[in-house]
């Protein structure tokens, strides 16, 4: 991939992560604690559906793109199956509808249903239709298609706020399903001419089964990491109430940020891996970008727990204990992060099932600590649990590829990882008792960090003035 065109597929991400930065807030102010917690189940829901009836066809999809010569029709092959599935599933639910909307959302109205199915099948068509512009490399394109939409529902939320009507949980949906059908009409334009072919093309049986043949086991692992993602919200609304689960929500919210870095770099890294891999060119290499990327995240998170106090300024009162989740949340995803370079060892080693062995476990964790703290703390319990469940995680898959590739040093690594999340589970767990001293606590170890990783942020520094240089004289 070219550099413009990273450059490109970036755009979009830090264009979704500043409006997502601001369109928090806003819901928090807005919307009571309830229909934020029902929100976040919405939002888990839907991620769900579209996982479970893509089939694991969109990766399919990826896979065979480039050596495939009849483009149009791998892409009907592929959008068909899951779209006509989804068309089933709706009206087959509407059966047991009462009893679904009340589990999900404590309530019984028919409209919470509706739009939730409605919410998937669009999104349904937005990822498929996403994947032709991000495999024919217009990043542009691809980023402005996220970021209008994200726009659009910051406008529509900002009506919502000044208009004189009612804020409830309907026109919080309605607005979320307006923002999404609006990113459907963008990819639609985008990819019309593709379209148009592919409308024109057969669907064949013989195809589709070879696809699924590929695609279906990729569910096992999907659905598994997703799991591990939801685990906490439905343990909390479960165990806990909605209000609870709005606190969690919105912690998360914050900590989408992190997920920014981790897509971008999960796009960049993989595929490099594999060329050097490919190229004979010395592994130990991979050594060196674990090392500055440890480097990055632990800097992040002292960043994040020093600062944490501005989400006292941009929520309400009711919210005030967010900003003690917010490092447990954001560690996530910063986990994830560093797991993508130190378990790439996996996939070169084609030991995948190494990789759903350790996100079953991360559940297995996740569900064991959630079901101990989360009756007793609510939403610390679950961020606690999240992130205990992601470093158990990161250390099985930086194992699994040690033992299934080579091994590499390791030591460091578990021990600045552990450190930070000892440091993120005590912030979340007794902050808010002894709140300055755990200010100053982040805020001195950010020296102390710089100092530690001098030598990888000298290192990630002339490399950025490489690239920098090159991209000019390009």
């Amino acid at each position: 991939m070219k550099i413009k065109n990273a450059i490109g597929f970036a755009v979009g991400p830090f264009a979704v992560a500043f409006f997502s930065l601001l369109t928090v807030p806003i819901v928090a102010w807005v919307f009571s604690p309830e229909d934020v917690g029902r929100l976040n189940i919405f939002q888990v829901t839907v991620s769900f559906l579209l996982l479970f009836f893509s089939l694991g066809l969109d990766q399919a999809f990826v896979r065979e793109y480039h050596e495939s010569d009849e483009k149009n029709s791998l892409f009907k092959n592929c959008a068909v199956p899951g779209f006509f599935m989804l068309l089933v599933a709706l009206p087959l639910g509407l059966i047991f509808e009462r009893q679904i909307t009340s589990h999900l959302y404590d309530s019984e109205h028919i409209g919470y249903y509706l739009l939730t199915f409605a919410a998937a099948i669009v999104g349904y068509c937005s990822r498929f239709l996403s994947l032709i512009l991000r495999m024919q490399e217009r990043g542009l394109a691809y980023s402005m298609s996220q970021a209008m939409p994200k726009a659009f529902l910051l406008v529509l939320l900002g009506l919502l706020a000044f208009l004189p009507i009612s804020k409830n949980f309907l026109e919080l949906l309605w607005a979320y399903f307006l923002s999404m059908a609006f990113v459907l009409l963008i990819y639609i334009w985008n990819t019309r001419s593709q379209l148009r072919v592919a409308f024109q093309t057969k669907l064949s049986g013989l195809e589709v089964r070879k696809l699924l043949k590929f695609g279906l086991p990729l569910i096992v692992s999907g659905v598994a990491y997703w799991a591990v993602n939801a685990a906490s919200t439905f343990m909390l609304r479960g165990f806990s109430d909605l209000g609870q689960l709005a606190i969690y929500s919105v912690a998360v919210s914050f900590a989408g940020v992190a997920v920014l870095v981790q897509s971008i770099f999960s796009v960049i890294w993989t595929p490099l891996a594999f060329k050097w891999q490919a190229e004979g060119v010395d592994m130990k290499r991979v050594d060196v970008v674990s090392q500055q990327v440890l480097a990055l995240i632990c800097i992040a998170l002292v960043f994040c727990g020093a600062f944490v106090w501005i989400a006292d300024y941009l929520l309400p009162p009711i919210y005030a204990s967010v900003k003690y989740l917010i490092v447990c949340c954001i560690i996530q995803p910063l986990l994830y992060t560093l797991s993508i370079v130190t378990s790439v060892g996996i996939g070169i080693a084609r030991k995948n099932m190494l990789s759903v062995l350790a996100t079953v476990t991360a559940l297995m964790a996740n569900l064991g600590a959630g079901f101990l703290l989360i009756p007793k703390w609510g939403a610390p319990g679950a961020a606690i649990a999240n992130a205990f469940a992601f470093y158990v995680m990161f250390i099985m898959n930086t194992e699994a590829s040690a033992r299934a590739w080579r091994n590499f040093p390791r030591l460091r690594i578990y021990a600045f990882t552990g450190l930070a999340v000892l440091l993120s589970i005590l912030t979340c767990a007794f902050a808010s008792g002894l709140p300055f001293s755990f200010s100053i606590l982040w805020a001195l170890a950010i020296p102390f960090t710089v100092r530690l990783f001098k030598s990888e942020l000298i290192s990630i520094w002339n490399l950025f003035r490489t690239k920098r240089h090159g991209l000019a004289r390009s």
